[in-house]
């Protein structure tokens, strides 16, 4: 099989709004009690917005990547997130962002987890007032920092405020409805990147050389965790030894560089396992393993299952 030809996004499924929703509503424990989720339950919803919460969900769920934006607002509870190359812990009174294509999956949620969502395609907002590249600036996340920004109680009420607006605005319906969510998303856009200059300028304060030298290595080891699999090739990259690198990454992070090489390698396999149609042989050869036994060990002894095990649990 030519798998060098092959990239993910062509054979492991992105999904769209829709999808997404679906994947929440599966993720669901119990009845949803706040808004938005309610009206998307017959699964008919295909647009190219949604605003809904998440209450109820699972602990953990499965990685994935949409061909859409996600702003997220957490009211209580708390969740580790991984977007990218970034692991950060989802608290109240914080605000995250996903971009389209990028690989992310949550953990650890507490029961009492709550979070407010607007899923929107990039063309939901081309009728609005607002030029093209200003849109395309409010969407561009630093990407030196995680996407993940505490709001101020006057900041979080307001974007608490806008999104249950929305929602309302939602339901209601009527002339001119989706004209009027639009620039209550961009309001929204707004206020979220004004609660990011804050915490970039208190971040890059402490923005020290090891935390650089760490940032460096999992921005390499998202370019080339296909192909690259030990520290020594990474430090080599980095032009440093690869003792210097584990050092810095494990005071920095508390986990080694072999452990991040490996998560990335996991999330990948989880991904393709979840959402596409390979095989586990198929997944091992596109993943760069000697043979599929290989990959099977390392697939369990990550996660304690077979890749057979996972993927049949797989929501898709």
């Amino acid at each position: 099989m030519a798998d060098s030809l092959i990239l993910p996004s062509e054979v492991a499924r992105v999904l769209d709004i829709k999808s997404t929703i679906r994947y929440y509503l599966s993720q669901k424990k119990k009845a949803q009690q706040t808004f938005g989720m309610n009206k998307y339950e017959n699964l008919d919803y295909g647009g190219d917005f949604a605003v809904l919460s998440n209450e109820g969900g699972t602990s953990s769920g499965p990685p994935i990547k949409t061909d859409h934006y996600a702003m997220i607002l957490c009211l209580r509870g708390s969740s580790t997130k991984t977007v990218g190359q970034f692991t950060f812990e989802v608290q109240p009174q914080t605000v995250h962002f996903v971009s389209p294509g990028v690989i992310n999956s949550y953990e650890n949620s507490t029961e009492d987890l709550l979070l407010y969502m607007l899923l929107f395609r990039r063309e939901f907002l081309d009728e609005s007032f607002i030029s093209g590249p200003v849109v395309d600036n409010l969407l561009q996340m630093n990407p030196d920092y995680p996407p993940v920004y505490t709001l101020e109680p006057d900041s979080f009420n307001a974007m608490k405020a806008g999104l249950e607006k929305i929602s309302d605005e939602f339901d209601r319906g009527g002339a001119f409805h989706l004209n009027i969510v639009r620039l209550q998303t961009l309001q929204l856009l707004y206020e979220m990147n004004r609660a990011c200059e804050a915490c970039l300028l208190s971040f890059t304060k402490h923005m020290n050389r090891q935390y650089q030298l760490t940032h460096a290595f999992r921005m390499l080891v998202e370019e080339n965790f296909l192909t690259k699999r030990t520290v020594s090739e990474y430090a080599d990259m980095l032009n440093i030894s690869a003792k210097h690198l584990g050092e810095s990454v494990k005071r920095e992070t508390g986990e080694s560089a072999l452990e991040i090489i490996h998560r990335r390698l996991l999330r990948e396999a989880q991904y393709l396992l979840s959402y596409s149609s390979w095989s586990i042989k198929e997944v091992a050869e596109h993943l760069k393993f000697d043979t599929a036994s290989h990959f099977s060990r390392f697939f369990k002894q990550k996660t304690g299952l077979n890749p057979s095990q996972y993927g049949a649990a797989a929501l898709f």
